[in-house]
């Protein structure tokens, strides 16, 4: 060991280091507004670059350590050694693979002089990640600055030709969120856009306002969590469907509550407590989570050949209960997010990264049930239907209902896959017909199935709900008896072949 390691340090980390997201430099050519690291970039009291033989050191320790995957970051890691030709980069990533790290990669604005690609040290990167956040210039210049979507899509083509490994990485903004004039999400056509420059995958960043310090600096660019919870539903459709070509990283950010507590091991998982990773930055600072940059939280500081654990108010793990699965610790301090919990930023379901791999932690997914929504303004009626319902597998209640105000806004919400419903509701005028246009116009595709408890509803408003949602409007419950409602989610298993 070069280091002189605090005790602390090491027993934190003992058998669980896997990879390092190294902050080389705090220098960047671009000034977007989203940046989560204006504040390390924008003001440093002496470093803004870590010394090349510093960095050699940690990268040897680490990887004595565990780690086998390797980040180079910034500000923008391209900028390291410009003065001397990037030669310091190239040595450095050279070393990495000589220390046996199995996957380096840098992450890149892409506006480095492609010159750089052509690099035998750079050609031994086992993947180039490029920075873009729109599939338009239109979109992406405002962003991060203008002619760098060119500049950018200028080098995925040429390393494309070079045969590298190519990702992309885009922050979802609230113009990804937008539709196009044929009714397409922008964050939809970005997919689309990374799938024909040939990229390999692409990787996703929420810009929620969650009431941590990254608030504060990240720009104006967040979306209301109903909108984000429409939009992701519609992209994991399609990522399940295998209509995407390439594979899509893209974070959940929020679960209910009723489906955290339904599985805490799976919706708990938090970079601080799987001990996975570290951040290293220029000012000497060692982190975990990615949401304290900018701020003075760290685990421990490295300087004078040491690693010091900070054993103040200051160390980012105060806060956390580290032996139970809890919501982010670090955005659910003040939670505003009424009936839904946020998760942690890189909690990316179904995702294939390799620490996410070895970790198995999609083998704690619990298998997928029907989520139903119960409407009706007798709570008598809703017991007996929520008794019946809660007799068959495979199916969980995730609200209830009195008015059809409040049914349109839990489906709204939730996006349940069926709903069983009073048609009329005693004091509105407001019908299940209205309910179903409401939701049609909201879900679009992903409307829910629709099953009305009445005697009989006009015929008229039969073919209309038939009209607006087709095979989803699904039925008329006239008695509630157990095998009326085995029969209905029965049928609905066969029809989408559920097993």
């Amino acid at each position: 060991m070069y280091y002189q390691i605090d005790q602390k340090f090491k027993d934190y980390f003992q058998g669980n280091l896997r990879q390092i997201f190294f902050y080389i430099i705090d220098d960047c050519n671009l000034r977007c507004e989203q940046c989560l690291y204006k504040l390390e970039i924008g003001f440093q009291l002496e470093r803004r670059e870590v010394d090349f033989n510093d960095a050699i050191k940690l990268l040897s320790d680490f990887r004595e350590m565990g780690a086998i995957k390797l980040t180079l970051m910034g500000g923008e890691p391209t900028l390291y050694g410009i003065k001397e030709n990037n030669k310091p980069l190239l040595k450095l990533i050279k070393k990495a693979k000589e220390l046996g790290y199995e996957y380096v990669r840098i992450d890149t604005n892409g506006q480095f002089d492609s010159k750089l690609l052509e690099q035998p040290e750079f050609k031994m990167l086992d993947e180039v990640t490029f920075s873009i956040d729109g599939p338009i210039k239109e979109i992406n210049d405002p962003i991060r600055g203008y002619g760098s979507f060119d500049k950018c899509v200028k080098n995925i083509k040429k390393a494309k030709e070079l045969g590298y490994n190519i990702d992309i990485t885009s922050c979802i903004s609230k113009y990804l969120l937008n539709r196009d004039e044929n009714g397409n999400l922008y964050l939809d056509r970005m997919i689309k856009f990374a799938e024909d420059l040939g990229i390999e995958r692409i990787n996703f960043h929420n810009l929620f306002k969650t009431g941590v310090p990254r608030d504060y600096f990240s720009g104006n660019l967040d979306v209301p969590i109903k909108d984000w919870f429409k939009a992701w539903g519609e992209i994991e459709d399609k990522v399940d469907n295998n209509e995407y070509s390439i594979p899509v990283r893209i974070p959940q950010s929020f679960t209910t509550k009723e489906k955290f507590k339904e599985n805490p091991e799976y919706y708990g998982y938090c970079s601080c407590k799987s001990k996975s990773r570290i951040l290293i930055h220029p000012n000497g600072m060692l982190r975990v989570c990615s949401l304290m940059i900018g701020t003075p939280y760290a685990i421990a500081r490295y300087y004078d050949d040491k690693i010091v654990w900070d054993n103040s108010p200051t160390n980012e793990l105060r806060a956390h209960k580290m032996d139970e699965y809890t919501p982010c610790t670090n955005q659910f301090k003040h939670n505003k997010f009424g009936n839904f919990v946020p998760v942690c930023v890189s909690f990316k379901p179904k995702q294939q990264e390799m620490i996410w791999k070895e970790l198995n932690w999609e083998e704690r997914r619990l298998e997928n049930k029907i989520r139903i929504i119960i409407a009706d303004d007798n709570n008598e009626t809703k017991r007996q239907i929520t008794n019946i319902l809660n007799q068959i597998e495979d199916i969980e209640i995730i609200a209830t209902a009195n008015t059809p105000e409040d049914t349109y806004q839990k489906i709204i919400e939730y996006t349940p896959e069926l709903v069983f419903s009073k048609y009329a509701f005693e004091g509105t005028k407001i019908n299940g017909l209205d309910i179903i246009k409401k939701s049609k116009e909201a879900l679009n595709d992903n409307v829910p199935a629709f099953n009305f408890i009445a005697m009989d509803i006009p015929k008229e408003d039969f073919i209309e709900a038939k009209r607006t949602i087709g095979d989803k409007m699904n039925t008329i419950i006239r008695e509630n008896t157990e095998a009326r409602y085995e029969g209905i989610i029965n049928d609905y298993k066969d029809y989408f072949n559920i097993k």
